[in-house]
């Protein structure tokens, strides 16, 4: 019986001790299980973790990169801008002609200024609004070219409108030579021809004759003359001309100065004064207006002299001029 129930509890034993084990096998299988998910699980989320801190340190990165180069777009875009300004205010004043032209393109050209200008100010502006910017820069400076051109071929007809006004400047100053030549020919010859028609017109005196007369009355009490060649006896000198024809001289009065030289030299009378031809007065002694038609002539103009005082001995001169000219003369001497 003990063995029996030795052999029984010890089969009871060996029993539990398989049941235990059983337990703590399906035990610990049930653990390690739990274990190896854990571990799979914070394996997971390691994996997720550093490849999310790798993809924000590359997102990080890259975004620093893509400011730099914004920003270092921005700096490009503004130094082309305030280039193409600088550019512009040169133009401007390049040229009078080019004022005129901006003037006329001025709204299209602050139009796009402005644009440009509002991007840049932006602190914020993004890279297509920069491209945009540099889009509108490159319109600037086309604009601009157009100018440049438009200068060029504007100072180029500068130039050939300032050759040509010199060549219309010489031109005129050459003409207005001739023209002040022209003029002076023209005074030169119409005091030529004034002249030539001056001395055409100068009436000529010929067959002069000069006699010393002796006035006394005859045994009838009437006047009698006798020509005399004695200072003593002499009571006045007459003297007598003819005035040629002349085809010249106009009709009209014609006044002759006729001058009696005595025998010192000095003019009788000489208290009334005439013009000669070169300018300068005579006196004369005395005058005589006659009435001239053009082409005939005027026969036997005679006139006389009496002196205030006795006649002298020597040389008696007469003198007769007409328009400044002398002539005719003719002498008496008087014993």
């Amino acid at each position: 019986m003990q063995k029996l129930y030795s052999s029984l509890y010890l089969q009871y034993k060996i029993k539990k001790f398989m049941e235990n084990n059983s337990q703590n096998t399906r035990k610990s299988f049930n653990t390690n299980w739990i274990y190896l998910g854990i571990i799979a699980l914070l394996l997971a989320a390691g994996i997720y973790l550093f490849v999310t801190k790798n993809e924000a340190e590359q997102e990080r990165e890259t975004l620093g990169n893509e400011l730099a180069t914004v920003s270092t777009d921005k700096a490009t875009v503004e130094t082309e801008y305030n280039a193409a300004l600088a550019r512009l205010d040169e133009m401007k004043g390049e040229s009078i002609q080019m004022d005129s032209l901006l003037n006329d393109r001025n709204a299209e050209v602050q139009e796009l200024k402005e644009k440009i200008k509002s991007i840049l100010d932006n602190k914020n502006a993004s890279e297509s609004e920069l491209k945009q910017a540099n889009k509108m820069i490159a319109q600037l400076k086309s604009k601009m070219d157009d100018f440049q051109k438009t200068i060029t071929a504007l100072k180029q007809e500068n130039i050939e409108l300032t050759e040509d006004k010199k060549q219309l400047t010489e031109e005129k100053t050459q003409l207005t030579n001739e023209q002040e030549n022209l003029k002076e020919e023209k005074k030169q010859i119409e005091k030529t021809l004034e002249k030539t028609v001056e001395t055409a017109s100068i009436l000529h005196a010929s067959d002069f004759k000069m006699e010393a007369i002796n006035k006394k009355k005859n045994l009838l009490g009437k006047d009698k003359e006798i020509e005399t060649g004695k200072a003593r006896k002499a009571d006045l000198i007459r003297f007598s001309f003819d005035l040629d024809d002349n085809r010249v001289s106009e009709s009209g009065e014609k006044v002759v100065y006729i001058c009696v030289y005595k025998p010192n030299g000095g003019i009788a009378g000489n208290s009334y004064k005439f013009k000669l031809s070169n300018g300068t007065e005579k006196g004369y002694t005395t005058s005589k207006t006659i009435f001239y038609k053009q082409g005939e002539k005027v026969n036997d103009i005679t006139t006389e002299w009496v002196p205030n005082e006795d006649f002298e001995k020597g040389n008696y001169k007469v003198e007769v001029y007409h328009m400044g000219y002398k002539i005719g003369s003719e002498n008496v001497t008087l014993k």
